[in-house]
């Protein structure tokens, strides 16, 4: 019974604190976007990621070139990359950037932005559930009924 309730513990634990590292994320992306100026970008390249693992295929990552309202060009590569490519050579997508910092670029879809905390936020939330549900369904009340004869 002392394995089961620290199991509930450990996973009510992760469940909170993955929450919480959504809740950072959706704020820093928030922050992030009001601060930022927005441009039209264009995919010049998909780079090839290689998987660290045998069995796994690579994975594509696109380089974004887009130009400052001075007419400098910048050119970024975005941290996330995709199996199958989620872009296409010559596609034109729409990026925020940090006017001070030209440099600091993300792209202006879903898993660019939100992606992070969608997923701590998925993950925290079924951690959470698991540790609630075992809460509830194994507890010595829930245990004390199923034993008492009818």
């Amino acid at each position: 019974m002392k394995s089961t309730r620290i199991i509930k513990f450990v996973f009510g634990l992760v469940g909170v604190l993955m929450l919480v590292g959504a809740g950072l994320l959706y704020q820093n992306t928030t922050k992030f976007i009001a601060s930022a100026s927005r441009a039209q970008g264009e995919v010049i390249d998909l780079l090839r990621v290689e998987s660290s693992r045998r069995n796994s295929s690579d994975t594509w990552r696109p380089m974004v070139h887009f130009k400052l309202p001075s007419g400098e060009i910048v050119e970024f590569t975005p941290s996330s990359s995709s199996s199958p490519p989620a872009y296409d050579k010559g596609e034109i997508v729409g990026v925020f950037f940090n006017p001070s910092n030209p440099q600091d670029a993300r792209l202006d879809g879903f898993f660019d932005l939100w992606g992070g905390a969608a997923i701590a936020g998925g993950l925290g939330a079924v951690f959470l559930a698991l540790a609630i549900g075992m809460h509830f369904l194994l507890s010595d009340a829930a245990g004390a009924r199923r034993r008492r004869p009818r």
